[in-house]
């Protein structure tokens, strides 16, 4: 509604009435949305995504979980002992969530839209599908899903040890003998980064719970690290610490040639650490994309049906829906790791 009373306008009555009644209003045609937030961590690995097509298990993984042989010393005669057929191969399996948003295309606005817009209400509705979408699938890589089985895995399913999602693709973590099938959940208040549980990380006790977790899993070292903003910000406030700014003899600062100080991400032990709004406070995420990675169905992947008629239900108007089918999932859940109970955040 127009607003009386505020610069050039007259107060409310007569005179104000008169001039909303025969004036239009200026208008910017363009949407400028309030309410979502980006996602680094998705869109890496929406890039990486691997196809999926169907079957019972979209995703089935061969996961060795212990030695299928034995070596043995030998002597000078080279006597060995007969090889014993030992299993140790299992399949994790996984299915595909299915997301899906209807949208809604009702008669009336069909008819006042078809001309004089400014602002395509479907056009708005569809860009926001896909947000939405987004939204809950960054919301959904952070969160442990395991109480509904609609709902895809996620970091947390991956890495845990089964302290929190003791079965993980069909397989129980914690039963004898699959033990190897467990990821690293790392305390941030024990071992030698003990401080980081109060004071939050510094380089060097980041550098030190890296160096674990790659010893942990056999030596391959995470692709990066994602923390929440703000234990991203106190780990920042270490590098900015001992930075140092280079004044060129003879040249000066400008506003066309500012000093850039802080960093957008951080390398420790040559390892990219970065910021995600969707990663809670107090935890922090190791990935190897070696192992780690999203399926995406070749079918169902932001597929829109098309519009269709409501007719047959007694209603003049129409509606379609957009699918994505997808799984975030780890074929080797020690090669990550969730690191939980990080203070001492800047915010």
């Amino acid at each position: 509604m127009p607003l009386p009373g505020i610069g050039v306008a007259p107060q409310s009555g007569a005179l104000y009435n008169e001039l909303a009644a025969v004036t239009r209003r200026a208008f910017v045609p363009r949407l400028f949305v309030q309410i979502y937030y980006s996602s680094p961590t998705l869109f890496y690995m929406m890039g990486n995504a691997q196809r999926a097509a169907g079957g019972l298990n979209q995703v089935t993984v061969p996961m060795q979980g212990q030695s299928l042989v034995a070596g043995q010393w030998t002597g000078y005669g080279g006597g060995f002992n007969s090889p014993v057929v030992t299993p140790g191969i299992q399949n994790g399996q996984f299915n595909l969530a299915y997301w899906v948003v209807p949208v809604p295309l009702p008669f009336g606005e069909t008819i006042i839209q078809a001309t004089d817009r400014e602002i395509s209400l479907l056009k708005a509705r569809m860009n926001d599908v896909r947000a939405v979408t987004t939204q809950n699938m960054a919301t959904k890589l952070f969160t442990n899903n395991t109480a509904n089985p609609l709902m895809p895995d996620s970091f947390i399913n991956a890495f845990d040890n089964g302290t929190n999602c003791p079965t993980y693709g069909g397989i129980s973590r914690n039963a004898a003998g699959n033990s190897a099938f467990k990821g690293q959940y790392i305390n941030a208040g024990a071992g030698s980064w003990a401080t980081v549980a109060t004071v939050g990380f510094t380089r060097a006790t980041m550098a030190t719970v890296l160096q674990y977790i790659t010893n942990q899993a056999g030596g391959e070292a995470p692709t990066f690290v994602v923390m929440s903003p703000g234990d991203y910000a106190k780990l920042n406030q270490d590098f900015i610490g001992v930075e140092q700014i280079n004044v060129n003899p003879g040249g000066s600062y400008t506003m066309d040639t500012t000093a850039r100080s802080s960093f957008p991400n951080l390398i420790v032990s040559g390892i990219p650490i970065f910021s995600d709004y969707f990663c809670p406070a107090g935890s922090a995420f190791a990935v190897n994309v070696k192992y780690t990675s999203m399926y995406l169905s070749e079918d169902a992947a932001f597929d829109f049906s098309g519009f269709y008629s409501l007719v047959p239900l007694g209603q003049i108007g129409q509606q379609g829906v957009v699918v994505v089918g997808y799984d975030v999932l780890s074929a080797k859940s020690v090669s990550g790791a969730w690191i939980y109970n990080i203070g001492g955040a800047a915010f």
